[in-house]
């Protein structure tokens, strides 16, 4: 057992700093975009993935003291006809549920890397301007979302029944959609527009009643300048439905 934990826990150790340090070193990026994105992923990894190695290292380390001590099972009946859930079963449950948990994190910690990125890019996009408060917006509601699941899949793990929460959290998602399908439509309106880029900062365009330079492209919506001088404030879902005539 001595000599089991020991290896165990040794192992665990080396792991951590070489992966520590290959996440470390292959985050260091470079230019571009795929420098950003090894920039992304090296500072939201390294701890996270050394959080889950000691979590599989101790459970594993827990398990072969039970093991060796023969400790009896844990009674936790909650309906009549289920068995005993053994301490090494609980074990098991408790590494399962505490590693989905680092993975949430990780990929929360993915998501306000990312965002950090978007509003880098931002000061260095010459035709196109990112909406960097739409950026963080979006970036903390993903981060809630993300953590919502992460804690709905760790108690699902752990043996609740969390179908009753799902179909309500369902229910409500659904709701919460409809009242804000305007957004979400302005929000894919900005995404196709950034992507197709059927006009660019600069150009004049012409959209049914719609007419201005445009001085400003973001997420939710197209800021123009019209002859008058004044701002136009367009929403991007607009151009999803509607021709545009641009004059450079």
């Amino acid at each position: 057992m001595v000599t089991f934990i020991t290896i165990t826990l040794g192992l665990a150790l080396v792991l951590h700093l070489v992966l520590f340090g290959v996440t470390k070193l292959f985050g260091k990026g470079g230019e571009g975009t795929l420098g950003d994105i090894r920039t992304a992923i090296g500072s939201s990894l390294p701890t996270p993935l050394g959080v889950a190695i000691w979590v599989i290292a101790l459970t594993l380390t827990a398990q072969k003291l039970v093991e060796h001590f023969a400790w009896s099972p844990i009674e936790l009946e909650s309906t009549e006809g289920e068995s005993a859930i053994t301490i090494d079963i609980l074990i098991s449950m408790i590494r399962s549920g505490l590693l989905v948990l680092v993975a949430t994190w990780f990929v929360a910690r993915g998501i306000r890397a990312f965002s950090k990125i978007l509003n880098n890019w931002h000061h260095n996009k010459n035709t196109i301007e990112l909406d960097t408060t739409a950026i963080q917006a979006l970036a903390s509601v993903g981060v809630v979302i993300t953590w919502v699941v992460g804690f709905i899949v760790t108690l699902q793990s752990l043996g609740f029944n969390m179908n009753a929460v799902i179909t309500l959290g369902g229910i409500g998602g659904a709701g919460i959609a409809f009242a804000s399908k305007d957004v979400v439509a302005n929000f894919f309106g900005g995404i196709v527009v950034m992507l197709n880029r059927p006009f660019k900062i600069g150009d004049h365009i012409v959209s049914g009643k719609i007419d201005g330079k445009v001085v400003r492209i973001g997420l939710y919506a197209t800021y123009l300048e019209t002859e008058d001088g004044d701002t136009l404030y367009v929403p991007n879902s607009i151009f999803n439905s509607s021709g545009i005539l641009t004059k450079e």
